[in-house]
């Protein structure tokens, strides 16, 4: 066990030993200390020749480190001579007094190495005294090694605050207090804040004033120290935050001690920056942490007055936040100071922007239509259009509803769609088709559904074409309730040009059953032909996703005119050349709405067209049936009627369809429509 423990000592003290001497020299000093682990157990086995060992166990372990500093201090170390000229001196001695040389090492060798260990006393020891003593010196150097390793690294790097705090704890977990707070006093007045690494300087001023108050149960010390650091300025910190951590903690100190003037007091001051302060200290008054705790003891612990002049004198400074405006306003409100609240979320309106002011107009408005409700219409009118109008479009959308809701219950019924009309023109284009649903939904509520068309057209033409399609199917079930089947069928028609069939497979199931129930043979080929036009006018997006997805890669891609051909070739058709657009198949409804064809009423147009064409085919045909003509009446050849139809209008001629019975559409299936075709004629 000695030779064990010894080893692991000089191992340490090279560590120790270096900061002061040279390698050499520590590795000489680990070597004296195997030495004695050695002679420690001769002296075990005989205990004949030792004289030294009396009191063993009143030696301090100091005196080891006694021996180090005179070894590191003996004036052949500071001659600087080398070792070559110690032995160059020893040659001129000669052989003549080489032989007592070797007898007096003999002879005293063992006991030399043992005062390492051992003081020179002159007394006997016992046997069993040599090894107590070496195992007390290495367990209290052991003990102590974590100490010594923490100061060989201080003194490599004094400005090293987690050092200095480690070594405080190592001395608290010895339970040596004292020695804690006197190793933080001296780091305060080591450090250079500047140079400061491994933590902030105030952690060394928050541990010192915990040891203070909780391990020595000295308040005045801790208040002294606070005093000191925060009133005097003995340390400079390179940070104010640094310096308004520490008046926070003597603040949080009063308040344990229940001193609550004393606290108020420390807090007010600390905003308050004195002329002589320093000049790293003068951004003091614009610490946010202290107006925090200033403003929350205020309203503990102060006056209404005292609290409303805090605040006040934070919105002047500009140290206030949005956070601080609501509490000040929820402060009044609480009080009864409800103008004064009004004021508050003024000043804060006219303070800050979006999106920080978002908070503030919200709460404004809540508290102003609580207080008052619809006893000011006029005033609360004001307030929504001040928002409004300085409200981005990615945050309209809540005081848009907020503003509907109060002209529903509190306003005029035009007023309120009104707003949702606004809201629907200004929200983002990700939220304006529930804009529109919302729109909808209120005008059908207040005016019935017939005032919704021109919503419906307006939503169409506005939006996406994936929610427009969508909006689509709405208006044409909402047709169809009103039994406007045409109308249901015209808008189902315009709205397929943005429904691809290979993705929007509900827009045209939703229009095959539409035209099952309401429909004929005629319509259902009318709608198949337009599904296929659509899936024309969509097969280049399919063509250029297949290229870009990797099914097809070892082919070349396909333009746009070569896909048309291919497509015409498949179903058998010309393409028309004529026009702006070349690779167009003629009656196909165009991929993208043009300006041209965006209006609902000449899709309409055409229907009517086709209807009336369609109803007098079928009388003809019921006449040839009725004369015995051959051939079966069932069967309808519209195409081939449509053709030649085609072919007697290009040429001028007159139209093969006669004796068809026309019958006045009521204007108020249309609705502004007609009001529309009357100004234009």
């Amino acid at each position: 066990q000695v030779l064990h423990r010894l080893f692991l000592f000089s191992f340490d003290t090279i560590l120790i030993v270096s900061s002061k001497m040279k390698f050499s020299a520590a590795v000489s000093s680990s070597l004296f200390l195997l030495s004695a682990a050695s002679i420690a157990v001769e002296a075990a086995a005989s205990s004949e020749e030792n004289a030294k060992l009396r009191h063993l166990h009143s030696v301090e372990s100091t005196q080891f480190y006694a021996w180090y500093d005179n070894d590191y201090n003996h004036p052949s170390r500071k001659s600087g001579k080398k070792d070559g000229e110690g032995s160059k001196k020893g040659e001129k001695g000669g052989k003549k007094g080489e032989s007592c040389k070797d007898v007096d090492e003999d002879k005293d060798g063992g006991d030399d190495d043992w005062d390492i260990l051992l003081p020179k006393d002159g007394n006997t020891p016992s046997r069993m005294s040599d090894l107590e003593l070496a195992l007390a010196r290495a367990e209290d150097l052991t003990a102590r090694r974590p100490i010594l390793l923490n100061r060989v690294l201080l003194r490599q790097n004094p400005d090293d605050v987690g050092e200095w705090l480690k070594r405080a704890r190592l001395y608290k977990e010895n339970e040596q207090i004292h020695q804690a707070a006197g190793a933080l006093e001296e780091g305060l007045q080591t450090v250079k804040a500047r140079r400061a690494v491994g933590g902030n300087p105030n952690q060394m001023v928050l541990q010192l004033v915990k040891i203070y108050e909780e391990e020595c149960k000295d308040i005045a010390k801790a208040r002294d120290l606070l005093d000191r650091v925060c009133n005097r300025y003995v340390y400079e910190f390179k940070n104010v935050d640094d310096l308004a951590e520490c008046f926070a903690a003597w603040v949080e100190l009063e308040l344990r001690e229940e001193a609550w003037d004393e606290a108020l007091d420390i807090i007010r001051s600390s905003v308050v920056v004195p002329p002589n302060a320093p000049k790293w200290a003068r951004g003091l008054s614009k610490s946010l942490r202290l107006w925090d705790l200033l403003l929350d003891l205020e309203e503990s612990l102060g006056t209404v007055q005292s609290t409303k002049d805090a605040y006040n004198r934070a919105i002047e400074q500009k140290v206030a936040t949005p956070l601080h405006i609501l509490n000040y306003a929820t402060f009044l409100t609480e009080q009864k100071y409800f103008e004064e609240s009004f004021s508050a979320y003024e000043r804060g309106v006219e303070l800050f922007g979006f999106p920080g002011v978002k908070l503030i107009w919200k709460a404004y408005l809540e508290s102003f239509l609580k207080r008052y409700g619809g006893t000011k219409v006029e005033r609360t009118r004001d307030l929504f259009q001040r928002c409004l109008e300085a409200c981005p479009a990615e945050d309209s959308t809540e005081f848009f509803l907020m503003n509907g809701k109060f002209e529903e219950e509190h306003g005029l019924t035009k007023r309120a769609l009104g707003v949702y009309r606004q809201m629907c023109q200004k929200v983002p284009p990700e939220e304006k088709y529930t804009a529109y649903q919302l729109f909808i939904a209120k005008t059908s509520k207040y005016l019935g559904q017939t005032a919704t068309r021109d919503i419906y057209q307006n939503a169409i033409q506005d939006l996406e074409d994936g929610p427009a399609a969508q909006l689509c199917l709405d208006f044409a079930d909402m047709e169809t309730s009103l039994q406007e089947i045409d109308r249901a069928r015209a808008v189902l028609t315009y709205g397929a040009q943005m429904a691809d069939p290979r993705r929007n497979e509900e827009y045209w199931n939703t229009w095959n059953e539409f035209e099952i129930a309401h429909g004929n043979e005629e319509t259902f080929r009318e709608m198949l032909r337009v599904k296929r036009s659509v899936e024309a006018s969509f097969s280049t997006v399919n063509y250029n996703a297949a290229e870009m997805s990797g099914t097809a890669s070892k082919t070349e891609a396909l333009s746009n005119e070569d896909a048309m051909k291919m497509i015409a070739e498949r179903e058998g058709m010309e393409l028309s050349q004529t026009g702006n657009n070349p690779s167009a198949l003629p009656g196909f409804v165009g991929g993208k709405r043009s300006a041209q064809d965006a209006k609902l009423e000449d899709v309409e147009e055409r229907v009517a067209k086709l209807r009336k064409a369609t109803a007098g085919i079928i009388e003809s045909k019921n006449d040839d049936a009725d004369a015995g003509a051959d051939g079966d009446a069932d069967e309808i050849d519209i195409d081939d009627e449509l053709d030649e139809n085609d072919e007697d209008a290009n040429e001028g001629g007159e139209s093969m369809v006669q004796n068809v019975t026309t019958k006045a559409v009521p204007a108020a299936v249309f609705g502004g429509l007609v009001e529309e075709s009357k100004k234009k004629t």
